[in-house]
């Protein structure tokens, strides 16, 4: 009896996402279905960190504290990210620059929302993605008047209506921090 060989699956790189709240974790795993749409060998670790974690710097701890859970289970990111809104950070300066501190010492890279979730979502949007406003109400208020049906939060079904790879890369162009994380899948070359 000849005996067929399994055929090659690769592994798949594990890549952490901590998430502000649900519509960062929505927006998480629009990423992962863009991912396997372009048939890209990784899986995103998106996890919520919301729930029991009020700042920037109980975030950072608290993705940590589960990154370290990770490994003991021998299972290390190939990288780590956290999506936060900046106007927390603007909230208290000094906690804020502890989280930074403790972020880069753990490799995770914070992607700043600034000021917040929907500036981000805003800039994904066809000639807004320079629009800065300046704090999360002015925010929210110009999301809506581009996005009537917006409403928070948005899970991913609901983003994958309105947002492609295309309105990825474009709020990418302007936000660093993003073409970064978009980089290490192979999403942005």
């Amino acid at each position: 009896m000849i005996r067929r060989r399994p055929p090659h699956i690769p592994l798949r790189r594990q890549i952490y996402v901590g998430c502000e709240g649900a519509s960062e974790v929505g927006y998480a795993a629009l990423l992962q279905d863009l991912a396997n749409e372009a048939r890209l060998a990784v899986y995103l670790k998106i996890d919520d960190l919301g729930l029991g974690a009020g700042d920037p710097l109980s975030r950072i701890e608290m993705a940590v504290r589960r990154i370290d859970l990770q490994r003991k289970k021998r299972v290390t990111p190939a990288a780590s990210f956290a999506l936060i809104d900046w106007d927390q950070a603007e909230r208290d300066p000094q906690r804020a620059e502890s989280a930074r501190h403790l972020a880069a010492q753990n490799n995770i890279t914070i992607i700043w929302q600034r000021p917040c979730f929907e500036a981000l979502l805003l800039r994904h949007l066809p000639d807004r993605a320079t629009h800065r406003p300046p704090d999360s109400s002015g925010a929210v208020r110009a999301l809506i008047r581009e996005w009537p049906d917006y409403e928070k939060p948005l899970e991913r079904a609901a983003l994958a209506q309105r947002l492609d790879l295309d309105a990825v890369l474009r709020a990418a162009a302007v936000e660093p921090e993003l073409a970064i994380l978009l980089r290490v899948p192979g999403l942005l070359a």
